[in-house]
């Protein structure tokens, strides 16, 4: 699951790397895995192939998985030293209460769904990151906004909510552009401190963090000593 970051309109799809480090940070079991490397990348590649599909909005071949998915693992070891560097211009702003929210309607366009969402914008008292699904609506919203998308959207769509989340902001260097594996060290960072991700949504700028609502402090400490220290 990647994310478009936007408060009023949305931007591209994920890509197919992001895509792939998204579902692997998800999946702690999986991510250990490819850390000791004993992993299988292709049959992990045509595991995971549908759910490429779905988070980048088109066909992709298993070749390109497999690359992706080594990208990643690769991305594990090494670099850590450079990786720490480019944290180091990193800003962080945790928000609390945030909640998850996934939004369905049976043979509707997601882009109608999207359009009433952004309809919603004037009402919104932050500003909501939002994902577009072939079949559904991903929003990830601070728990003010989040009431308010299922007070006015529950009598059209499906929405389900999941609440009691944290949202950590990284906005990091421009640099990180050149500089494969942050999302991972950052995981990886926050796995050895006892804090699983929720989600994570990311680009070359921006990182998106979902943990729970009382790790979230400790995620936040954990982060600013690192890029602090």
């Amino acid at each position: 699951m990647t994310i478009v970051m936007l408060s009023t309109k949305s931007e591209a799809r994920p890509s197919i790397s992001e895509a792939v480090s998204t579902i692997m940070m998800e999946n702690h079991l999986l991510y250990e895995a490819l850390k000791l490397r004993i992993v299988n990348y292709h049959a992990l590649a045509e595991r995971v192939k549908k759910e490429v599909e779905e988070m980048t909005g088109r066909k992709v071949s298993v070749p390109s998985v497999v690359v992706a998915i080594k990208r990643f693992s690769d991305g594990l070891e090494g670099n850590g030293t450079e990786v720490a560097k480019i944290l180091k211009d990193a800003k962080l702003s945790l928000v609390g209460r945030a909640a998850d929210l996934t939004i369905e309607g049976r043979g509707v366009p997601t882009m109608r769904i999207l359009g009433d969402l952004l309809k919603l914008s004037p009402k919104f008292l932050g500003a909501p990151n939002i994902l577009q699904l072939p079949s559904s609506v991903k929003v990830l919203a601070d728990q003010e906004d989040a009431d308010i998308i299922k007070e006015e959207l529950s009598d059209r769509y499906t929405v389900k909510v999941t609440g009691e989340a944290a949202k950590i902001v990284v906005r990091i260097s421009q640099k990180a552009e050149r500089v494969p594996g942050i999302a991972a060290f950052i995981a990886e960072l926050l796995y050895r401190n006892g804090i699983s991700m929720l989600d994570m949504f990311y680009g070359y700028e921006d990182l998106l963090l979902v943990v729970e609502e009382r790790l979230g402090p400790k995620a936040y400490q954990v982060l600013a000593s690192k890029i602090s220290g």
